[in-house]
Parts: structure tokens; C-alpha cells; sequence
């Protein structure tokens, strides 16, 4: 699945490559109030690319990190589970052994 998303960002920079040769003449950018003047069309597009590049990068990192909270959740809650299981068991041993002693001091 990886080189899938591999080849897909090979051809989005293929694009965006052609894309920069074929657009040269300037742009006039207003960001947050200030207006920057004679930037070529190009670099717009790569910083938007970059931006775009970095809001997927943290919110990926977002998401691994709580899926890696939710599992070491998970795994201490199914320990918990076990070690009550094993006591559970021991307990139903130990009234099992008791009701034999019971039964055979009758």
C-alpha cells in the first residue's frame, strides 16, 4: 500500500514540476493583510504544495501517536483481564479442593 502512495506523490511532483516550467510570469499574493508582489506563480504553488505536505505529515503523526496510546491501552487492560481470569481459575481450584474435603468428611 505504501508504493502506492509512493507513485501517487511521484506524479503529483512530475505535475507540479511541469506545471512550474510552464508558468513563470508573477503573481500577486495577499496573505494575512500583506501583499507580497512579483512572486512567480511557481513558487506559490510549491509553497502551497509544501504546506499541503506538511498539515498531511502532522496529522499523521497525530494519528499514529494515538493509535499507539490506544493500543498500549488495550494491552494493559487485556493483562488486567488475564491475571483476573488466573485468579478466577485458582479461586474455582481452591473451592473445587474444598468441597472434595468437605464430601469426603461426611
Amino acid at each position: 500500500m505504501a508504493v502506492v502512495g509512493w507513485v501517487v506523490a511521484l506524479v503529483l511532483g512530475i505535475v507540479l514540476a511541469l506545471f512550474s516550467v510552464q508558468n513563470q510570469q508573477a503573481a500577486s499574493v495577499n496573505l494575512f493583510g500583506a501583499v507580497y508582489d512579483n512572486i512567480p506563480t511557481w513558487v506559490v504553488m510549491l509553497g502551497a504544495a509544501t504546506l499541503g505536505a506538511l498539515m498531511v505529515i502532522v496529522i499523521s503523526v497525530v494519528d499514529r501517536l494515538r493509535w499507539f496510546v490506544s493500543s498500549r491501552q488495550s494491552k494493559k487492560l487485556l493483562t488486567e483481564h488475564k491475571k483476573m481470569i488466573v485468579q478466577r481459575d485458582n479461586r474455582i481450584h481452591e473451592l473445587e479442593q474444598e468441597v472434595f474435603r468437605l464430601r469426603g468428611a461426611a
